[in-house]
């Protein structure tokens, strides 16, 4: 496996990207050229005030989400799959990604109903978030350590999400019994399914702030670390890498990448086990300083592409309302985890 490959693959993606970028900026309901497009780049305006709008307030908030989310979560997959060193393990199946969002919709909830905060303030959202990814997360540890066999976790895991998705899903109903306040709730259905539509520009920049560094330094200081890690931890803790201090790190940092996600765009699914097994394969390696960038421009990639596909206009008729990121992602992400999944049978793991 050579730089040049890695180099190569990275351009490549980097430029799919960015032609996806500009092709979100012009699909929707309402049709932007990319005469209009260009326009806008080059002189700040389309000549249209409507279509300004459309650009500045929705598809450029909605594409740069898209590519900063998509990103974090791909990185988060292979962060969880570094931690119990398994292709099986992601933020959404595991039920992470799932808790994260109990614990934002279980504040605002609360908030409403107890007037103890504010019910959409940011830093609440997140730190909500933050807890229960951790809480869904140190389960699911425990539940790894007395078993053994990874379909039994997957299983495990799963039902975890789906017992945090249940939870949610009540509180949100609950919500239009409560007081007129707390009926709107039930905006966050959409959400739960996934969405970077109602992205606004301070959450991309928070997003940005904390995801950005995050992801780079991610890459920089653990590639080695999992690298050792993968061959086992007998063999990482012969060259120095303190066990206990990874795990924790890359607890904490997928638990940072998925709850911020989260926080704004709700769960979203099966980019972290994608983008980790297409980038090795793409790579032919396992090394993580050359797997990790590739991971993180395919979830960028992958995720702007699932937006473009969610609107009205673009696969669904115009007139239709917003389809959950969820839904694309569900479609090709799940064959393939079915495909890891019987891989893995078969190795008798």
């Amino acid at each position: 496996m050579g730089v040049k490959r890695v180099i190569s693959l990275c351009v490549i993606l980097t430029v799919l990207l960015a032609v996806s970028s500009i092709y979100s900026l012009t699909a929707g309901s309402i049709k932007v050229s990319y005469e209009d497009v260009k326009n806008y780049i080059l002189n700040g305006t389309t000549g249209n005030p409507i279509k300004d709008k459309i650009i500045e307030k929705l598809r450029i908030l909605r594409t740069v989400g898209a590519i900063i989310a998509g990103m974090s979560i791909a990185l988060a997959g292979i962060l969880m799959q570094g931690y119990f060193r398994n292709p099986l393990a992601d933020p959404y199946l595991i039920g992470v990604a799932s808790g994260a969002s109990l614990g934002v919709v279980l504040y605002i909830f609360t908030s409403i109903l107890f007037g103890f905060g504010i019910p959409h303030d940011i830093w609440g959202r997140i730190i909500a978030a933050y807890i229960g990814s951790l809480i869904t997360v140190f389960v699911v540890i425990n539940i790894a350590r007395a078993v053994k066999q990874v379909s039994t976790l997957l299983i495990c895991g799963m039902m975890i999400g789906s017992i945090a998705y249940g939870f949610t899903t009540i509180i949100i109903y609950m919500g239009s019994h409560i007081n007129e306040e707390a009926s709107k709730l039930s905006e966050y259905l959409m959400w739960g399914m996934g969405s970077v539509a109602n992205l606004t520009a301070l959450q991309i920049k928070i997003m940005a702030i904390i995801l950005i560094p995050t992801s780079i330094l991610t890459i920089i200081f653990l590639s080695k670390k999992l690298d050792a890690n993968l061959l086992g931890e007998k063999y990482a803790i012969s060259v120095g890498v303190n066990i206990k201090k990874l795990k924790t790190e890359l607890i904490l940092l997928s638990c940072i990448l998925t709850a911020t996600v989260v926080a704004f765009t709700g769960p979203i699914a099966f980019i972290g086990i994608m983008c980790p097994i297409l980038a090795r394969m793409l790579c032919g390696t396992s090394k993580h300083i050359y797997v990790m960038p590739v991971t993180a421009l395919l979830g960028s990639l992958f995720l702007v592409i699932a937006d473009i596909l969610v609107r009205p206009g673009v696969v669904i008729p115009a007139s239709s309302n917003i389809l959950g990121l969820s839904c694309p992602l569900s479609i090709i992400g799940a064959p393939i985890a079915i495909f890891i999944y019987l891989k893995v049978r078969k190795l008798g793991i």
